[in-house]
């Protein structure tokens, strides 16, 4: 017998049942893209943190996450990656502090002459205790984007020579030095009274090659990635001029797109990661010294009392230089007042 049902009747099941699905939530089986993007080559500390991170974000995030690193600038070079950010078109990036102090002039201030010379943990516990908290936010709101956590710190920089030892400060006066971009680093090495030349670090082998620089200002594992020795390097003087520092940011149009669960697995792996980073980052700085060394490279280290007395003589620049980069003389007498209480 078949039962036909009121046309009414029928009316309203369907009408019920179209409100019930609408009201699913519909869950999407493809995983959300996170691109990562980074300027250093696939040995650089820097990428192999990242590598870490990503694991143990894989292992907690059960595969909800699509994650990729792009390494060597395949997507952005890092002076890029802001406005990367800022436009929604990157997920993921750590550029070097240096990179963002357009943005907020602040960011660079360990490249002050007040640092110059500094133990490596002091260093460390003014970048955590003073300048991070004070300078986050504010990436944040120029950026459009969120950092995860603490920077990843790197080891202290040298000078490295083709012709002349470099046995003391002094001995840097009159080279033509190549250093990375910016007014910060200008200062430092016209402070020690070297000439100044500029070109990006791809152009160094044949710059050393062809002495169109005497030497430059890096960290040693790039020198050791790049097998700088090729190209003439002899001489290496390690008086930790600047510490580069790298700052972990997620844009915001990720990062709203994601569950509170999400959010706290991506934050969580980097907590518990960065430890090992910076300490990984310490090592490879031992290491690639060693490689130096092996590689012909005559490495020799300032004195305490020479970094002491030159961070004393080049600081005498911090008025004008804080004014010239516009860097707010509130936060700065923070940072001052940090270094002394770490270091007196």
């Amino acid at each position: 017998m078949t039962i036909t049902l009121p046309t009414r009747l029928l009316c309203a099941i369907a009408a019920g049942l179209a409100v019930t699905f609408s009201t699913v939530p519909v869950v999407s089986a493809e995983p959300i893209e996170m691109r990562i993007s980074v300027d250093t080559g696939p040995s650089h500390t820097r990428n192999q943190s990242l590598r870490r991170f990503i694991e143990v974000l894989n292992e907690r995030t059960g595969g909800q996450l699509d994650i990729k690193l792009f390494e060597s600038a395949q997507l952005y070079k890092d002076g890029d990656v802001a406005k990367a950010l800022r436009q929604g078109s990157l997920e993921m990036a750590v550029p070097g502090n240096w990179f963002l102090g357009g943005m907020v002039p602040e960011t660079t201030v360990l490249m002050l002459p007040i640092f110059y010379g500094l133990d490596a943990d002091d260093v460390i516990g003014v970048l955590d205790d003073v300048v991070a908290p004070w300078v986050g936010p504010k990436i944040e709101a120029k950026t459009r984007s969120r950092v995860l956590g603490d920077w990843l710190f790197m080891a202290g920089t040298s000078w490295f020579t083709v012709d002349k030892p470099v046995a003391s400060q002094t001995d840097l006066a009159g080279l033509r030095l190549r250093v990375p971009g910016g007014t910060l680093f200008v200062a430092l090495a016209e402070g020690l009274g070297a000439t100044v030349v500029s070109i990006p670090f791809s152009d160094v082998p044949l710059a050393l090659s062809q002495r169109a620089v005497d030497g430059f200002l890096s960290a040693s594992d790039s020198v050791v990635s790049a097998k700088l020795w090729d190209s003439g390097v002899k001489y290496a003087f390690k008086d930790n001029a600047y510490y580069a520092a790298y700052v972990p940011l997620v844009s915001d149009a990720f990062w709203n797109k994601l569950t509170p669960e999400l959010q706290a697995a991506i934050t969580g792996a980097w907590r518990d990661t960065i430890g090992d980073a910076r300490e990984a980052a310490k090592q490879a700085d031992t290491q690639a010294r060693e490689v130096l060394t092996q590689n012909g490279i005559a490495v020799s280290e300032s004195s305490p009392e020479d970094l002491a007395r030159w961070r004393e003589k080049m600081s005498e620049a911090m008025p004008a230089l804080v004014a010239r980069m516009e860097m707010d003389t509130d936060f700065i007498e923070q940072v001052r007042a940090g270094i002394e209480g770490r270091t007196n």
